[in-house]
């Protein structure tokens, strides 16, 4: 029987080629602490992490490859990202949009006094389109320090407009966070032309094959 997989937007099957081989090579012939070990097979883990964030940073056009941070998946960025940036009396808006990645440490935070309003979405949970910045502006206090805003959404598939959203922050001196789960490595991303300040996105959904376009690599690829 042939077996159609439709569940990529939680996480995509079949893997990237390579991607189980290269677990495996860590475990059985690696297994160290990148950054803790003062011997070859730690400086080579290291390199191989280091270029593992050149690429990502290439991918995104972001800042630096020191501003990439490697977590164990894009809700433990979000909540890493919320719960440092955040603190008692700011303000924030997200859209009606939002994954619960995004959502639940808000609604953790409120508890702190931290407060948030959602941008409304119409039932194809589009956002307002001619109006999105009258919007926006409509919703701001004198405390908004950021908006936080998913680029594609999980359950629609929605594409939010964050070129426009990122500059609205921009011209208003906001952090404009972006949650590209659904959309990393399938839209294109340009954190300095859109103004992103922040974003969090995973390896294992929509990314698959776009490392391998980017410039090859400065480092030995394989683990030794």
């Amino acid at each position: 029987m042939r077996t159609v997989y439709l569940d990529n937007a939680a996480t995509s099957y079949p893997k990237a080629p390579g991607v189980g081989a290269a677990m495996a090579d860590y475990i059985e012939r690696v297994g160290c602490n990148i950054g803790r070990g003062g011997y070859q097979s730690a400086y080579d883990a290291a390199g191989v992490a280091l270029d593992t964030r050149e690429r990502l940073n290439a991918l995104v056009h972001g800042p630096g490859a020191r501003n990439v941070i490697l977590t164990p998946g894009a809700t433990y960025g979000l909540n890493f990202l919320l719960k440092g940036l955040l603190r008692p009396g700011d303000h924030v808006l997200v859209s009606a949009m939002e994954h619960n990645a995004v959502m639940r440490p808000l609604v953790q935070l409120a508890q702190q006094g931290v407060s948030f309003d959602r941008i409304p979405a119409n039932r194809d949970g589009q956002l307002p389109d001619s109006s999105l910045e009258s919007c926006l502006s409509s919703l701001l206090r004198p405390q908004t320090r950021a908006v936080i805003m998913a680029h594609a959404s999980n359950v629609c598939g929605t594409i939010l407009p964050i070129e426009r959203v990122g500059a609205f922050c921009r011209a208003h001196g906001l952090f404009f966070i972006v949650d590209c789960a659904q959309a990393g490595g399938v839209e294109s991303i340009d954190m300095e032309a859109m103004h992103i300040d922040a974003l969090a996105f995973t390896g294992h959904k929509g990314l698959l094959l776009s490392l391998i376009h980017i410039s090859e690599p400065t480092r030995p690829e394989r683990i030794s």
